[in-house]
């Protein structure tokens, strides 16, 4: 008996310290994959694109300006990210509907493009990669941040964001840094 436990206790202490760092034998999926995946598991008939046309065609948008991580001090500099968008909400939405809402949109036209449609670029979906969206509460509406996997990637999504159209009284920040 205790040697069965002897063998139970190696077990435990060896097997996980052997799947760590070992590569996966998956092999890894593209992003316009994991959009699929996304659009096939999360995006209903209730996430369509009319949800999202008014941050689309920029009537709700306050402003659009760089997202930064870190802060300017003596010993860093702040990387640039992407942007954040300040949109006006509109009665019962919610940040997690329009959060869900944009990343079913940039999940479609992700696929779409992948599959030779062509398709608007805006700051919810790049070509080669994945975009992150987070949507918060911003006092009277929502900031929309929208950041990528490169530095490449988050110019990207700056211009395509600074590129929304916007109305007369709107502001946009061009600091890219």
């Amino acid at each position: 008996m205790n040697r069965d436990i002897g063998i139970f206790a190696f077990a435990l202490v060896v097997t996980p310290s052997t799947l760590i760092g070992c590569e996966s034998t998956v092999p890894a999926q593209s992003p316009a994959d994991r959009a699929a995946s996304v659009e096939r598991s999360y995006c209903t008939a209730d996430f369509s694109e009319s949800v999202v046309a008014r941050v689309l065609d920029g009537s709700t948008i306050e402003r659009v300006e760089p997202a930064y991580q870190g802060s300017a001090s003596r010993g860093s500099n702040p990387r640039l990210q992407g942007a954040a968008i300040v949109v006006r909400p509109v009665q019962g939405e919610t940040a997690e509907w329009l959060n869900r809402a944009l990343e079913c949109h940039g999940a479609h036209q992700l696929v779409a493009h992948a599959k030779g449609t062509t398709v608007r670029a805006d700051p919810f979906w790049l070509e080669d990669s994945i975009v992150n969206i987070e949507v918060t509460s911003a006092r009277d509406g929502f900031r929309i941040r929208v950041t990528g996997e490169s530095s490449a990637d988050a110019r990207e999504i700056l211009a395509r964001a600074q590129a929304l159209p916007r109305p007369e009284n709107a502001t946009a920040v061009f600091d890219a840094r």
